[in-house]
């Protein structure tokens, strides 16, 4: 309790005389004349009051001067304004975004982040007012409704101490779409069921964001949410993180790989560390980075004799973010693609797929257009051991149970229609994200004539020209049928070959053929392993036959991974950081190796804003409760005035007697 004096000096030396000049009252001696009487019996009261008006002798109990003391303290103690120091309470309706992202494990403060982020928001309900009512989520990359609106706090405190860290990076667009349910109008989660049901109006709720504010700012629309950001974290960190790790084999040498590691330093001090490699468990190599405050270097290594493998990069020291100072890269054991080439006769094709960067991963069996309907070829295009069917201005009466690749033709299927050819034709998209069309430039390439396409539903167009479609690719039940409208060479009126285009001499044709064997045959190129970051799907670059795989995790669990009649092999349980292992349901080999690692400069960067943006309005930070001050002279004027009244009353009584 603190008190804050409201008179001055003097007037305090006036209020603490009152006390003892009540006492002194009752110590007055009367001057009275004397008389006789024959009897003291009916004076009982007026001898009682000779008795205490003696001054000289010891004062006897008395509730009236008791309580005119007790009347006299009240009112000196209202005038020292006592009061606690407290916080207000929360609004009738609140939502609590707590964010549990990777950036979240930081140790900057007093256990964790989110640690002290849970404490605040427990701090919070517990000053709840018995009406009032709250939602806790937990957020990272998605939102995770951990109880829905509720006036128990006893529920409310159990949803924020199930709240576990993750590996994830920040996104608050799916958490402000959860919160905005019952504030805006739309749907929303009542007491007992967190299920969706619609609500007449809207209902207006405080938006509290617990958050080291390490999210982009979403483009939302508040509505009735009144937003406030309450920052978790201090301003000066100690961070220094690995944002990148590759591994890479070498063109002309593959059992030569090279591994390079991207590292920052996030803190103002400049620091020097330590990076150690290791090679399936085995210290290889180590390297000394020299990092400026809040600079950048890399660690690069050379390994030699090495053809799969899995790599792990450590940074040695002690900061306040440590899941950063590790990282993985693999080695996917080489594997050989089975591929069929329908041609009359194509050099420039069948070149390219001759060259050592093709046959490494691939062995291609070469068929005329005229065989396609051969027991043999019929038993190859059947029997789903083929990876992948490439058409060069042919195409069969039945589709092989693989993966295909038509140029200059269209695949015997409905939906799949060509316009007739017309030229010249001009290139002027090209759907790079794709990757079959990763780092494929094709601006400057000259083509004669070809063929607009008219795709089934489903389809991706990858190339378009100034008359429409050259180039798309759709799913055929479980495979994927690439289209190119063009091919290399046309027929001359004669019937020999023409060049059709000058692509063959481009260097990104090679670069398309790769893109292609990797990506429809399941082949892997002379880079490591895919990456991914913690919660994204990991797309399986496997062959069409692996319909069932199991993929063992980190944790060394085994995963089915089921194709269900799709294109591609999709594993979403990424959580863990490590080593993904892919492996055929019939045996122990490695299929494919994939990763998973933070590699996140948003995350990594600890450093907390002091307000955040949502939407277009700027949220300042706050604390997790307004400071405010409770006074209580109030009540006791009131309590003294009680006891006043009661003196009062007593006295009366006691005369009428």
């Amino acid at each position: 309790m603190n008190l804050i004096p409201m008179l001055a000096w003097w007037q305090w030396l006036i209020m603490v005389a009152v006390p003892p000049l009540i006492v002194m009252l009752y110590f007055l001696k009367l001057r009275r004349q004397p008389v006789q009487v024959p009897s003291t019996y009916l004076w009982k009261r007026t001898v009682e009051d000779l008795h205490v008006n003696s001054i000289w002798q010891r004062l006897r109990k008395n509730l009236l001067l008791l309580l005119q003391l007790i009347a006299a303290g009240l009112l000196i103690l209202a005038c020292l304004r006592p009061g606690f120091s407290g916080t207000t309470t929360l609004g009738n309706r609140s939502v609590f975004l707590i964010d549990n992202s990777a950036s979240m494990q930081a140790t900057d403060i007093k256990g964790s982040r989110l640690r002290a982020a849970k404490d605040k928001v427990l701090q919070m309900i517990d000053a709840m007012n018995s009406k009032d009512a709250a939602m806790v989520i937990a957020f990272s990359n998605v939102a995770d409704v951990r109880q829905g609106f509720s006036s128990d706090r006893r529920r409310l405190r159990d949803a924020v101490e199930s709240i576990q860290p993750t590996n994830r990076t920040t996104d608050l667009n799916e958490a402000l779409r959860a919160a905005a349910g019952l504030a805006n109008p739309g749907r929303t989660s009542q007491l007992d069921d967190l299920g969706d049901i619609q609500v007449a109006e809207a209902m207006p709720a405080t938006l509290y964001v617990v958050s080291d504010g390490g999210f982009v700012p979403p483009p939302f629309q508040m509505g009735n949410l009144s937003p406030k950001f309450i920052p978790i974290g201090s301003k000066s960190v100690n961070n220094v993180a690995i944002l990148a790790f590759t591994a890479e084999r070498n063109l002309e040498k593959p059992e030569q790989v090279e591994a390079f590691a991207r590292v920052r330093n996030f803190g103002d001090s400049p620091v020097t560390v330590t990076a150690s490699l290791t090679l399936n468990e085995q210290l290889v190599d180590a390297s000394e980075v020299k990092l400026e405050a809040n600079g950048e270097s890399g660690a690069t290594f050379q390994l030699k004799d090495v053809t799969e493998g899995r790599l792990k990069i450590e940074l040695e020291l002690t900061d306040d973010f440590s899941i950063d100072n590790i990282a993985y890269a693999g080695l996917d054991p080489p594997r050989q693609l089975q591929v069929v080439l329908a041609t009359p006769g194509n050099t420039p094709l069948e070149t390219a797929l001759n060259t050592p960067q093709a046959q490494s991963v691939a062995t291609i069996t070469t068929v005329s257009p005229d065989s396609l309907e051969s027991p043999d070829v019929q038993q190859m295009a059947a029997s789903g051991k083929i990876d992948l069917f490439i058409y060069d201005r042919c195409a069969p009466k039945a589709m092989p149970l693989s993966n295909t690749l038509f140029m200059g033709t269209v695949p015997p299927l409905e939906g799949w229609q060509a316009a007739p050819p017309a030229g010249p034709v001009f290139v002027i998209d090209i759907n790079r994200q794709h990757p079959i069309m990763q780092y494929v430039n094709l601006r400057s390439v000259q083509i004669v004539e070809g063929t607009m396409l008219t795709t089934p539903p489903g389809a991706t167009p990858l190339l378009r020209s100034d008359g429409g479609v050259l180039m798309a690719i759709a799913p055929r039940d479980a495979f994927q049928d690439a289209v190119l409208g063009m091919g290399l060479l046309r027929a001359n009126a004669d019937g020999s070959a023409a060049p059709n285009t000058d692509w063959y001499n481009k260097p990104s044709f090679p670069v398309f053929l790769l893109n292609s064997l990797e990506y429809l045959g399941g082949s892997v190129t002379t880079s490591g392993s895919k990456t991914v970051q913690p919660g994204e799907p990991a797309v399986l670059s496997l062959a069409s036959r692996f319909d069932k795989v199991k993929v063992i995790t980190p944790d060394k669990s085994d995963v089915l991974l089921d194709r269900s009649g799709t294109p591609q092999l999709i594993f979403n349980r990424t959580d863990a950081f490590g080593f993904y292992q892919v492996e055929p349901t019939d045996a122990q080999r490695t299929l494919q190796l994939f990763t998973v690692n933070l590699f996140s400069e948003r995350e990594s960067t600890l450093t907390t804003p002091e307000d955040i943006m949502l939407g277009e309005e700027q949220i300042k930070a706050v604390a997790s409760q307004e400071s405010v001050r409770r006074e209580y002279w109030r009540w006791l004027l009131a309590l003294a005035l009680v006891v006043l009244t009661a003196e009062w009353i007593m006295y009366t009584r006691r005369i009428a007697v």
